[in-house]
């Protein structure tokens, strides 16, 4: 049986709109001052710069930088789960994990019995994520694991290669489309097409280092087809495209 989501229960996760509105006017008024934003210009940026980028931001500016991110997480991630992974038993990937901010969603919507694992690169925001409390919508204990790793790397979980067509759901947020190289994104979409289970879904984030059209070849490319794409609202420069798993695994 698959998860399915009512639409007031796709709604239970949002941020309002005025947590945006007031994030985005504050960063307009500094730059507007002629001052940066912690962690401006790592978009687009080398790896390198991404990694020290996210090095530097400590748990409160990390915050205020990621919120439009977990903003748009909030309505994309439902909107990806529903009907797409098991009720009972989901292996989810949550790529690009950061403290544990899409991780939150995930479990909202889980049963203890899912195996949900996060990777993010930075380790004082995986040492976050591990420290914190998770509980579906129930109430109940969720318990993710969390690895610190790039993701653009063989995936792997406890010192293991995550094992061939085990995976249900691989997500990621705010992380392909805004900081990963088409290289790199290569590089991830060969590793989904071995984890993923065929007949499963990734969803992966577009954005202006990987474009939704770059983002939709690299993943065909690699024995995907899109069924679907999230959208945070009509006008999305971050969609999630929704891709299911064909033929046989790698």
């Amino acid at each position: 049986m698959m998860l399915t989501l009512t639409a007031a229960q796709c709604r239970e996760v949002r941020m309002p709109w005025s947590a945006l509105i007031a994030n985005k006017a504050e960063e307009f008024w500094v730059k507007a001052r002629g001052r940066r934003i912690k962690g401006q210009g790592m978009i687009g940026a080398p790896a390198a710069r991404v990694r020290e980028g996210f090095d530097s931001l400590r748990w409160e500016d990390f915050g205020h930088y990621n919120l439009p991110q977990a903003w748009v997480e909030r309505r994309q991630i439902p909107v990806v789960l529903n009907g797409r992974v098991p009720v009972v038993g989901a292996v989810v990937l949550d790529l690009g994990c950061g403290p544990g901010t899409s991780t939150e969603v995930l479990c909202h919507y889980a049963d203890p019995s899912w195996s949900i694992t996060g990777f993010d690169l930075t380790p004082h925001l995986i040492e976050v994520a591990r420290s914190r409390v998770f509980r579906n919508r129930e109430g109940r204990p969720i318990s993710p694991r969390f690895e610190c790793q790039d993701i653009s790397e063989p995936l792997v979980v406890g010192g293991v290669a995550v094992a061939g067509g085990s995976v249900d759901l691989a997500i990621s947020g705010g992380v392909v489309g805004l900081y990963l190289s088409p290289g790199q994104a290569q590089r991830l979409a060969a590793e989904l097409a071995r984890v993923v289970k065929p007949g499963a879904f990734a969803a992966i984030d577009a954005g202006p280092s990987v474009s939704v059209e770059r983002l939709r070849a690299i993943m065909e490319g690699a024995g995907f087809e899109q069924v679907g794409i999230a959208k945070s609202f009509v006008i999305e420069p971050r969609p999630k495209l929704v891709f299911e798993r064909r033929g046989p695994v790698h």
